[in-house]
């Protein structure tokens, strides 16, 4: 079973509004996200809030997801990676990470990912476009623990690293998997490059 974290919880104060109900296609960024998962194969969705939860669970109310509140948001991504963790169904087998900030990422790319994990069995698949890594990314089941024990300030570097020998990386023919939207003028472009 197959498990989808969806990182929904930051401030985006670089972006000076908040990405997560930025608008994308008719959508909301973190609608989007949650449609291109739900074409996949995951088992099931869960969207970890924190800043602005409830307007996040509001867009989210008729689609079939899990809401895990992380009211440690503020202490960044490893305590939301931290959150979702504590919400897995207990037949997981392996969790699927993606950013809220990323709607671009298609159905197609996140099946890659899950594709190259049941494939090649390894711990950890990263996708990777020339040579730098991206989102989303799996994590077997086996690593709970370690993620549960991550330091903030490293997150999931230090896992991979950890592993290295065990990780897969999956190579990807454009950089959509290192695109997210941290300033307003990349939102732009972005809306510029789509429109």
């Amino acid at each position: 079973m197959i498990s989808a974290i969806l990182l929904a919880a930051g401030e985006s104060r670089r972006m000076g509004d908040f990405k997560q109900l930025l608008p994308f296609q008719g959508k909301t960024f973190v609608e989007c996200c949650v449609d291109n998962l739900l074409e996949t194969s995951v088992d099931e969705i869960i969207v970890v809030t924190g800043h602005r939860q409830a307007e996040v669970r509001q867009v989210l109310e008729n689609r079939p997801v899990k809401v895990a509140f992380n009211a440690d948001f503020h202490m960044g991504m490893s305590s939301s990676i931290q959150c979702g963790i504590q919400s897995l169904d207990e037949k997981t087998t392996a969790i699927l990470i993606a950013l809220a900030d990323q709607p671009h990422i298609h159905s197609s790319i996140i099946s890659k990912v899950i594709a190259a994990y049941q494939s090649e069995h390894p711990l950890i698949v990263v996708p990777v476009y020339t040579s730098h890594r991206g989102h989303p990314i799996i994590l077997d089941i086996k690593l709970r623990q370690e993620i549960l024990a991550i330091d903030p300030a490293e997150g999931l570097r230090q896992i991979v690293q950890a592993h290295k020998e065990q990780v897969f990386y999956l190579e990807m023919t454009n950089d959509s998997i290192l695109l997210d939207f941290d300033y307003p003028q990349d939102y732009q472009k972005f809306l510029a490059q789509e429109g």
